[in-house]
């Protein structure tokens, strides 16, 4: 008899708002996910809607949203104490009061929510998408009930350490997508029980090289004969897009053909300012003929197959891994990215693109212009690309990779709840 043939279920708590890599995580995760063997349930925080979100939910999956106070969330996230004051003790009562309200407001519902489901639906262990410290809720639920809790740690890193001083002991397995987050779990928060490394994956039956999108090259506006250098990234401060603007400007002074493609927008009126700013910049520059700026796209395959090359070089964000990265390697193109987090664990310098000092636009600059310039070294690095994603960061390995660890984890479980019973009964025999 099978040893796994009870289905295990198993919940998993998405922190995010739909958007980016945990998102396209999640939503892959759950179609590879062998289902003769786990039966997943899927919360959320808060009540939202995005291409991902609507994909989980068109799976008929039970989804469970913690909360649908959104506009409130939004308030204390992004509005409410969110500028720091340049009084000490004045930063520190607006993050007390931030906290008070946040908990008050929000986590002691989302908790007790949270704690129903967990019973009704008899959920075996836990998996927190995202590093523990967007989990308070998810990581107390856990201490709470003793269930196993799996963190799956996508970023997050040097981040919030005192609150994760708190949560880390709560977690059984930190399964980082990179040596980089696994070092700085490791590093950073001593109480940390065990950590094991499954790369990111991307789903290669999606990103095949070669495909081609004559219509969506004329929606966009890129005319004929254009190279379009391919920027995929939320648009928030530290992922590298003034240094692209300014790269920009040295390129087209010597490469008038080009076109520089921003896909994405901002979450926030944070966000939403860095792209009037950046737009005032390309304005201000002479470089509104170059850049066209899509906003948030649903067809990402497609958008990357327009690309000659791909540019991700973000300086003060610290990157996990980078899965626009690794979608764009998975696509056959060569790429340009900063020496940051996790980035240089699927690019080779030379081999399946430039990688490049944070913040250093010349060098910037100088990458681009090579590979818009020199076609076969492009497209030799861009083969490279596509067979480094096959050898290690094909979802489906991944995820048979991960299946294995909450195995062990079953086990382990089973094996102490029998002993504690072996325990009571000879207590009670006595």
């Amino acid at each position: 008899m099978n040893q796994f043939s009870d289905r295990h279920r198993i919940l998993i708590i998405d922190s995010g708002g739909g958007y980016g890599g945990n998102a396209t995580f999640l939503r892959d995760f759950l179609i590879y996910l062998d289902k003769d063997q786990f039966q997943p349930f899927v919360a959320f925080y808060s009540l939202h809607a995005s291409p991902d979100t609507k994909a989980v939910q068109q799976m008929a999956l039970p989804i469970f949203f913690l909360s649908r106070s959104q506009p409130l969330d939004n308030y204390l996230q992004e509005k409410l104490l969110a500028r720091r004051s340049r009084w000490t003790w004045l930063h520190l009562a607006k993050v007390a009061l931030h906290f008070i309200l946040q908990l008050f407001l929000l986590d002691l519902l989302r908790l007790w929510r949270l704690l129903r489901i967990l019973k009704t639906n008899h959920i075996d262990l836990i998996i927190l998408n995202n590093d523990v410290h967007y989990h308070r809720v998810g990581a107390l639920a856990a201490r709470l009930t003793h269930l196993p809790c799996v963190c799956r740690k996508s970023g997050g890193i040097g981040e919030a350490r005192r609150l994760k001083k708190i949560l880390t002991p709560w977690i059984d397995l930190f399964i980082a997508i990179s040596a980089a987050t696994s070092q700085d779990q490791l590093q950073n928060n001593p109480g940390t029980k065990r950590v094991a490394t499954v790369f990111e994956g991307v789903d290669l039956k999606r990103y095949v090289p070669g495909s081609h999108n004559s219509e969506l090259r004329n929606e966009l506006g890129i005319s004929v004969g254009k190279k379009v250098v391919a920027c995929v990234s939320r648009l928030v401060e530290g992922k590298g897009h003034r240094e692209v603007v300014e790269a920009a400007a040295s390129v087209v002074k010597s490469y008038k053909d080009v076109v520089f493609l921003v896909v994405g927008e901002g979450e926030n009126s944070i966000s939403n300012s860095l792209v009037k700013t950046l737009k005032a910049r390309i304005h201000a520059l002479g470089l509104s003929p170059y850049f066209i700026f899509t906003g948030w796209r649903t067809d990402i395959p497609e958008i990357l197959s327009l690309a000659d090359l791909f540019v991700h070089c973000p300086t003060t964000w610290l990157e996990g891994l980078g899965i626009a990265h690794l979608e764009a390697m998975a696509m056959g193109k060569p790429t340009v990215v900063s020496e940051n987090g996790g980035l240089t664990e699927a690019a080779l310098d030379g081999v399946t693109g430039f990688v490049v000092p944070p913040g250093d636009v010349d060098c910037l600059s100088s990458a681009i212009l090579r590979l818009l310039n020199e076609h076969e070294l492009a497209q030799r690095m861009g083969t490279n690309a596509r067979k480094r994603i096959e050898e290690l960061f094909d979802v489906r390995k991944s995820t048979r990779q991960m299946e294995m660890l909450i195995h062990e984890y079953f086990r382990n479980n089973r094996l102490r709840s029998k002993n504690r019973l072996t325990a009571v009964q000879q207590t009670q025999i006595t």
